[in-house]
């Protein structure tokens, strides 16, 4: 059984539409924030082999009237390691106005133009997971 400690080092990339509001964090720690301008948002997590872990933004407070105001996952780093398929693996559920309807979930999406939740779910090691993201072949566990 494999016990070692794995660290991952997660950095993500946010884009204003206006003056949002949201929440971001990695497993249990939200952090909330109101986003000004792009913006850089820094994580670290530890756990072992197979853990599974989930990091989320969520976009809140924005008013049902309001037709711009969102978040854009512009860019994901594992580890100083960057691809747009980092942030495509992510899972848009979006809360939509009593007045819309729309799909459920949206992958791959990266525009919060709704209040609503990005999840974006990745197993540790860190670059298994990569590996499997980036379809590099065949991997010998």
């Amino acid at each position: 059984m494999d016990t070692r400690v794995y660290t991952v080092n997660l950095s993500v990339l946010l884009k204003p539409v206006q003056i949002p509001i949201g929440r971001i964090g990695i497993a249990d720690e939200m952090v909330d924030f109101t986003l000004y301008e792009e913006s850089w948002f820094d994580f670290q997590y530890q756990g072992t082999k197979d853990t599974s872990v989930i990091f989320q933004i969520e976009h809140y407070g924005k008013l049902n009237k309001d037709p711009d105001t969102a978040i854009i996952v512009e860019q994901v780093k594992f580890n100083n390691i960057t691809s747009p398929k980092f942030a495509w693996a992510g899972v848009y559920t979006p809360s939509y106005p009593p007045h819309l309807q729309g799909a459920q979930q949206l992958s791959p999406h990266t525009y919060l133009g709704w209040n609503g939740v990005w999840a974006l779910e990745f197993t540790l090691p860190i670059y298994t997971w990569i590996h499997k993201i980036e379809n590099l072949g065949w991997i010998y566990d």
